[in-house]
């Protein structure tokens, strides 16, 4: 459970805090959408409206690793997820409902597509991306089921070192999971992505990542940052080689929000950088880029492309 004051700290970053340790935090991309200029990666990628996702976690500042590229307070925050205990009802309604509550504020808004800001008001689509790992919810399965009751598909991000819960997970699908690959080797992992306890160890990611056979739509990230775990591309083509899953995203960090005190802005890749390691390693084992953002630098790598990587919505 937060403290009054870091409630406080964190609704002035733009946060709104839901029950004991859920929160939304409006993407950026949510308010260009809706002004009909940039999207999100993940509308180029997968089609999801970015005016009509919701950005959020159940796991607030709750992590098991310390990665130095990100951009959270590292140094803040608990470990201990048997707090975490609010139920998947309550949060998923919460979480649509402050997200609405955020946008009201767009109303009136010259420069809004009607249509648009009407759409955001019934939300299709919830990324359990903005801070911590969904994986250390106890009830993440149950939540996932919930999500879907409400009509709308489901985004997971998780390290892959709480391998219990992934194998949970397999008989409550998210519509896409998400699993990072953080290092080339186990080496760069114990150094970068510093783990509160051996119990998190490079071999929980492996397995995970195995793991990923068993699921319908799934995702690999690599988040790069130069002199830390950008090199060894035939060690990540090595170990991505034999795992069977759908898309491979390559992305920069960036030196924004706490990152800026942990990483130069002269070792955030650029997005020919990001492409080039893409291609090292899609040479290596026969892939392609299929995708890419620029703007977000970030490309899309596949062993072949498929139709239904956009996903379909309803019209309501």
């Amino acid at each position: 459970m937060i403290t009054d004051e870091r409630k406080k700290f964190l609704e002035k970053q733009g946060y709104r805090i839901v029950g004991n340790h859920s929160a939304i935090k409006t993407c950026h991309y949510c308010s260009t959408a809706m002004k009909g200029n940039d999207v999100c990666y993940k509308n180029t990628f997968y089609n999801i409206a970015s005016w009509r996702c919701i950005q959020a976690t159940v796991t607030l500042d709750l992590c098991n690793l310390r990665c130095r590229w990100c951009w959270r307070d590292i140094n803040y925050g608990t470990t201990n997820g048997t707090m975490f205990t609010d139920k998947p009802q309550d949060i998923v309604e919460g979480l649509i409902s402050e997200h609405k509550n955020v946008l009201m504020g767009f109303y009136g808004n010259k420069n809004i597509i009607k249509e648009r800001l009407q759409e955001t008001m019934e939300p299709k689509h919830i990324a359990l991306s903005l801070t911590g790992d969904a994986c250390l919810y106890s009830k993440l399965p149950e939540l996932v089921d919930e999500i879907h009751r409400n009509n709308m598909t489901s985004f997971v991000v998780t390290n892959g070192t709480i391998t219990p819960m992934v194998k949970k997970l397999i008989n409550h699908q998210p519509t896409q999971l998400y699993i990072t690959l953080p290092a080339p080797n186990k080496e760069t992992y114990l150094k970068m992505c510093n783990p509160i306890s051996s119990n998190y160890g490079w071999e929980n990611i492996l397995e995970s990542l195995y793991l990923l056979k068993s699921f319908k739509r799934t995702a690999i990230r690599l988040t790069l940052v130069k002199n830390m775990n950008m090199f060894n591309p035939e060690e990540y083509a090595l170990h991505l080689a034999d795992k069977e899953f759908n898309f491979l995203e390559l992305k920069s960090a960036m030196p924004i929000g706490d990152a800026k005190y942990r990483m130069e802005y002269s070792e955030m890749p650029t997005h020919e950088e990001i492409k080039k390691f893409a291609e090292k390693i899609c040479s290596i084992n026969q892939w392609k880029i299929i995708d890419e953002k620029p703007e977000s630098k970030v490309v899309l790598v596949m062993k072949e492309d498929r139709e239904d990587r956009f996903l379909k919505f309803d019209i309501n």
